[in-house]
């Protein structure tokens, strides 16, 4: 059922419910059938109808220009407003005897005790609507922005990425034509595998240690007995999902940062497991890390993957650098 059909369904539900109950303190057998019905009537629909003026005119008020106190007040005008109709209702179709002020106030307090819950009801209802109402637009918008920021983000990574593998690539016709020939078959999966996986909000571990394995892969043809690695992946874990584009940014610093820095190479370890609703990557290599700018061009990658990690998954997640006795260990945490 829609807010508006829900709006009239309880607006004829109240002021039914409303014109009943007032009819209890009047003496209703002393009037005609003509009267009872005109009385009902008169009742009914100057409450519906006057509420409906009542909620057209708060309408058009803006919550954001409103204070607390004065939305308080909305209420109590509302139940004063239309006790005073129903008061003057009573006193034109029942002539009371006793036309003292202490007696008018008595049936003017009972008239408004009649409606004020309505009012009451009536706006929590409206607040609760423009609440919810304006936290969806907010998770909207903020929904469309961590999209457009991790799009954004993906697209950076993309040429960063592709530019180290062309460099395998460059390397390795020099050296031997055949090894080049199946370095681009391998680059050509690698190439394939990453732009899906681009265009993923989430990936399989398994399509990240495929991309990982191609890559290094790759690397070896141009490191040759400089890049040394391994896999060290807890069992049963090739289906939880994470992050796309994660890992392979961890071995491309590792990679070019670490091995392509030291004379004789190194050793690459990729570790993979589960802790408590978490997976941990570790990514460790050979050589010392140092941080870079964030406008400088090592900076980048990291830079866009812990940004990445922030919009996806907040504080729940992180990515940690430690230097420890001539190795790298390049850490990620997040939920699965």
């Amino acid at each position: 059922m829609n807010k508006t059909k829900f709006y009239w369904l309880i607006q004829i539900l109240c002021w039914s419910i409303i014109t009943l109950l007032s009819i209890q303190h009047i003496e209703f057998n002393d009037f005609s059938q003509s009267t009872k019905t005109i009385y009902l009537l008169l009742y009914f629909f100057s409450g519906f109808v006057s509420c409906h003026i009542y909620k057209i005119i708060i309408s058009r008020f803006s919550p954001d220009d409103i204070t607390h106190l004065q939305y308080a007040l909305f209420p109590i005008v509302g139940g004063l407003s239309i006790g005073s109709i129903y008061t003057i209702i009573d006193y034109q179709l029942y002539n009371y005897s006793d036309s003292s002020f202490l007696n008018f106030a008595v049936i003017f307090v009972e008239n408004v005790w009649k409606v004020f819950p309505w009012f009451m009801f009536f706006h929590l209802h409206r607040f609760l609507s423009i609440y919810q109402d304006r936290r969806q637009r907010e998770a909207h918008t903020e929904n469309l922005l961590k999209i457009s920021q991790l799009e954004s983000l993906k697209k950076q990574l993309n040429p960063h990425f592709l530019f180290n593998a062309l460099n395998s690539i460059k390397a390795l016709t020099l050296i031997d034509s055949i090894q080049a020939r199946e370095s681009i078959i391998q680059l050509s999966d690698l190439l394939r595998l990453s732009l899906n996986l681009g265009e993923q909000q989430k990936a399989t571990l398994s399509e990240e240690l495929r991309l990982a394995e191609n890559y290094l892969s790759l690397e070896k043809l141009r490191f040759d007995t400089r890049l040394k690695y391994d896999f060290q992946i807890q069992e049963d874990i090739g289906n939880i999902l994470i992050m796309p584009m994660t890992l392979n940014t961890l071995l491309e610093n590792a990679v070019k940062h670490g091995i392509g820095q030291l004379k004789f190479g190194g050793y690459i370890t990729i570790t993979a497991r589960t802790e408590k609703g978490f997976i941990i990557l570790c990514v460790e290599n050979s050589g010392v890390f140092v941080p870079k700018p964030k406008n400088n061009e090592g900076g980048i990658g990291l830079e866009n993957l812990k940004k990445r990690l922030e919009l996806q998954y907040g504080e729940n997640a992180y990515l940690k650098i430690d230097n420890t006795q001539g190795k790298v260990f390049a850490t990620i945490r997040m939920p699965y």
